[in-house]
């Protein structure tokens, strides 16, 4: 019998886009990255040991190289002595883990603060009036809502209401919501 954490971490991984076999070892990737954190930050953007990567911006099977090419010593540096105590399951478990997580994020955040006018799909026109979001790309959702913090996207009858809710999102938020809405279309 599967524990209630179990089955609620299955359904956020499920909804976020990671595929159904992969929601252990997921969950599994969630636990292993708490070691991360100090270097990488919660949502793996921090800049670590002086490099600006973002591990998040990798896919897995880029982060499954770099973690196996440091835990056979073909890469040096700071990860090289906690990569080394991971084998192949832990290596795809981190893999599949970091390269969702933000999708993850992005979903709890869009439910928080998108889903009212923009529906649980971004299918929805914000009061009939807005654009239909789950119409537009990563990268566009991204412009706008740096337009909208920047104040220059200021056309419609929702452009004020959008610019209150879009300054109080860090840039990590907005990549994060762009992220999770592009995989909604």
């Amino acid at each position: 019998m599967r524990s209630l954490a179990g089955v609620v971490v299955s359904v956020l991984v499920l909804s976020s886009g990671v595929a159904a076999y992969d929601a252990e070892r997921y969950a599994a990737g969630e636990e292993l990255f708490k070691q991360c954190l100090p270097c990488h930050g919660q949502y793996g953007t921090k800049q670590s040991m002086g490099t600006n990567r973002d591990i998040t911006k990798l896919d897995e099977q880029q982060i499954a190289k770099i973690l196996n090419d440091y835990s056979l010593g073909r890469s040096e540096g700071a990860m090289t002595a906690k990569a080394s105590l991971l084998d192949n399951k832990k290596i795809a478990a981190l893999s599949t883990y970091i390269a969702n997580m933000n999708t993850k994020y992005g979903q709890e955040l869009f439910g928080l603060r998108c889903s009212g006018c923009h529906g649980r799909d971004g299918a929805k026109s914000a009061f009939g009036k807005s654009g239909v979001v789950a119409r537009l790309s990563e990268q566009e959702l991204v412009t706008v809502l740096h337009n909208y913090q920047s104040g220059t996207y200021a056309h419609g009858s929702t452009a004020n209401a959008m610019k209150g809710r879009a300054i109080t999102l860090n840039d990590h938020d907005v990549n994060a919501l762009a992220r999770y809405i592009d995989t909604i279309k």
